[in-house]
């Protein structure tokens, strides 16, 4: 008996962990792929506006703005080439793009704020993919899928416009929604230059 549970929490364990690997895509349409180890220099105060564009069927998405924003501000409390202090600091979720951007820098910049950067959530999930055919088998992923866009609010620069993908999983893998935050930080944490890490 004791040993068919040791076999039963292998095999659970395989299925839940399986073979996972991970993979980050960015796809840069202005400026740099990583806030701090290119050519920004110091960014002085930073504001964060978060906002989302979920697909029109995305489950639970109060549960995921709550999950994003947790990550978000994690990623961005330790920032080594700004401060997220006041006048910047991290915003609550809201519609940004329904305002100009120019009022929106200039809105900031009375405040005293020196870069802000907007970030928009797409995906944040786990993801489950079967395929019936023989062999049987399911691939299992959590994502996060974000754009974010960096302006320098005294010169207009765009810092950085791009969008960002990562995701873990693989074969046999079944992955809990929470694990999609992990994601999210991480990904976050590769772009902002805390981890001098090569982006693919």
């Amino acid at each position: 008996m004791k040993r068919h549970v040791l076999l039963l929490s292998a095999l659970l364990a395989v299925t839940i962990t399986g073979c996972a690997a991970t993979t980050i895509k960015t796809y840069v349409a202005a400026g740099a792929q990583s806030l701090c180890y290119d050519a920004n220099g110091h960014l002085g105060y930073v504001a964060v506006l978060p906002e989302t564009a979920w697909r029109t069927d995305q489950k639970e998405p109060g549960k995921r703005e709550t999950m994003a924003l947790e990550e978000i501000k994690s990623a961005f409390q330790g920032i080594p080439c700004g401060t997220i202090s006041s006048p910047g600091g991290i915003r609550d979720f809201s519609n940004w793009s329904a305002k100009p951007e120019s009022e929106l820098m200039m809105q900031f910049a009375d405040e005293g704020v020196d870069t802000l950067i907007l970030l928009r959530m797409e995906e944040l999930t786990p993801n489950l993919y079967v395929t019936f055919s023989l062999p049987f088998l399911w691939v299992g992923a959590n994502e996060a899928d974000f754009r974010i866009r960096v302006l320098a609010l005294k010169t207009g620069r765009v810092l950085s416009d791009m969008r960002v993908k990562r995701s873990t999983g693989g074969p046999f893998n079944v992955r809990p929604a929470a694990w999609s935050g992990e994601e999210l930080n991480a990904a976050l944490h590769t772009i902002i230059g805390n981890e001098k890490q090569i982006l693919k």
